[in-house]
């Protein structure tokens, strides 16, 4: 199994991460929430996801998390671009699971599985999975609007896997783009904020019952 290709990415996150010194503080002072090895705490990053990739590749153990407050160049399936402004949830969360690359496409649907019934429990929300790993929301009543999504990325060979980067984006409080009118925040359709770190543990708590 090849990994993707994200050298320019990476080169972004190590020059955001030089040039911000907010970025550098709020890392130093992060603590891991329950269920997490290393927390990784940006401010402000081109791709959680790229960055998740490289510590991986470097030996960061299972469990360590990648959460930023916004992304320069987040990214989805197909690199299609995230929005990541101020408000939302943008994590990566590296697992070593014991699996065969054949189970990856059970991984990826245990991943939507999981993260939907967070975002249930987070915001009160009805929530279901569109395939592959979009989480889409509704208030009683109201349309399904899509509030986060899944991308799964691993590395290893045809045998085994070394690694799998999960990332998670939420548009929690965060304004969604006019131009995703299928898209929607937990706040616009709850009426009110919610705790970006809530949602998080809520994601943490979910996929451990799942690999932990």
């Amino acid at each position: 199994m090849k990994k993707t290709p994200a050298k320019k990415n990476m080169a972004d996150d190590r020059a955001l991460s030089r040039g911000s010194a907010a970025s550098k503080a709020v890392e130093a002072a992060a603590a891991p929430p329950p269920g997490v090895a290393r927390l990784v705490r940006k401010k402000v990053i081109a791709s959680t996801q790229t960055l998740a990739r490289e510590l991986a590749d470097k030996g960061a153990p299972a469990w360590t998390v990648v959460w930023a407050d916004r992304q320069s160049r987040g990214r989805g399936r197909m690199e299609r671009r995230w929005a990541s402004g101020p408000g939302g949830l943008y994590a990566s969360i590296i697992l070593r699971p014991h699996i065969r690359p054949t189970h990856l496409a059970r991984l990826s649907l245990e991943a939507g599985k999981a993260a939907a019934e967070a975002v249930a429990e987070a915001s009160g929300l009805e929530t279901r999975i569109e395939m592959p790993n979009d989480v889409l929301a509704r208030a009683r009543g109201g349309e399904y609007r899509k509030v986060c999504g899944i991308l799964i990325e691993a590395a290893g060979d045809s045998r085994h896997i070394d690694w799998v980067v999960v990332g998670v984006g939420v548009n929690v409080n965060n304004k969604v783009p006019k131009s995703l009118p299928q898209a929607s925040s937990l706040a616009f359709m709850t009426g009110k904020e919610h705790s970006v770190e809530a949602v998080l543990a809520a994601v943490i708590d979910r996929f451990h019952a799942v690999w932990g």
